[in-house]
């Protein structure tokens, strides 16, 4: 089982939060001047924890307060004609926004009107009249406006003319990867855990509620939880994954397995997520439950037998259960 430390950072029990302010018009944040890191922060990845440490960093050498400002939701659910999957669920951006060491988080609702507006407009009219900003962080690729119009040296005229600096920092990159939503989606798609985990700077955490399901694992020796998601977050590619389940506070070790079993595909009650909780025992069924990503143990295959899918699911969870135990570790200030 991972340290306590981690098992609170990859689930985002998180201790520390700072006030978040849903944006209003006329809608003070009350922090006088500040520096504002304006992103979409979708993951909140190694690269958006750069870009707010550097203008944590500014704030604190200019004396003023720091704000992140995101968009709820995320633009291109409301603009894209195929949004991206989310690397993590609105709660848990916020969550991870509000710990990364700036004094507030400003969420602006994201709307087919704001999306017309130019990036003028938008300060005028939307950011600038909640806060006193000084300075603005975005990475270099940041655009505003219709059609993602304004860049950042476009913006950055305007905002020089009204007595406000603007960076656009160039993007994080690890070992010649930029670090990137994109790219942790990709990494996910593949099953490859460890290098979205270098990017993303913790595990991979997928959040749902526990639904009825086929009701034959119990028979068959390993009763699993059936989880029902989010259709607009990012999964995992199909397969069998060592990972962590967490249910009401607890965390338990967890073989889990992603996508339709090729055995049962056939079936309408079949699971496209599934977890066997190791060490736990009770009806959860209706209850919220998280889990976190470990490492992928095999691809998913269609059996030649009932039998032989038993034997191998057993020992999958009998490799989740010497590599992690069976016992639970409870989160005292999960929230």
């Amino acid at each position: 089982m991972p340290p306590i430390e981690e098992l609170r950072r990859d689930f985002i029990a998180i201790d520390r939060t700072v006030p978040v302010v849903d944006w209003k018009p006329g809608a003070l944040t009350h922090l006088g001047p500040c520096v504002a890191v304006i992103g979409a922060f979708d993951g909140v990845h190694l690269g958006h924890r750069s870009l707010i440490a550097a203008a944590t960093e500014e704030a604190g050498h200019r004396g003023m307060a720091s704000v992140a400002v995101t968009f709820m939701p995320d633009p291109d659910e409301v603009v894209a004609p195929r949004p991206d999957p989310k690397l993590c669920m609105s709660d848990d951006r916020l969550a991870l926004l509000a710990s990364s060491g700036v004094d507030a988080v400003l969420v602006i609702p994201f709307t087919v009107e704001l999306s017309k507006l130019g990036h003028a407009e938008f300060f005028q009219r939307v950011l600038l009249p909640a806060c006193d900003i000084r300075s603005i962080h975005v990475g270099a690729d940041f655009r505003l406006g219709h059609h993602g119009a304004s860049t950042v040296p476009v913006m950055g005229e305007w905002c020089a003319s009204e007595g406000i600096s603007l960076t656009g920092h160039e993007l994080m990159a690890i070992d010649g990867e930029v670090v990137s939503s994109t790219h942790i989606r990709e990494h996910l798609a593949a099953g490859c855990l460890e290098r979205s985990e270098q990017l993303l700077g913790r595990r991979y955490l997928l959040r749902g509620t526990v639904d009825p399901g086929r009701g034959e694992g119990t028979g068959m020796g390993f009763p699993t939880a059936n989880v029902t998601y989010a259709a607009h977050v990012q999964v995992p590619a199909e397969g069998v994954y060592g990972g962590l389940a967490l249910v009401d506070g607890t965390v338990w070790p967890a073989a889990i397995n992603v996508g339709k079993p090729p055995t049962f595909r056939d079936r309408a009650a079949s699971a496209s997520l599934e977890a066997n909780i190791i060490g736990f025992a009770g009806d959860i069924y209706g209850a919220a439950i998280s889990l976190v990503f470990l490492w992928r143990i095999r691809p998913l295959v269609k059996f030649p037998s009932v039998d032989a899918l038993i034997a191998t699911v057993l020992g999958n969870i009998d490799e989740v259960r010497a590599e992690l135990g069976e016992s639970g570790v409870s989160l005292h200030d999960f929230r």
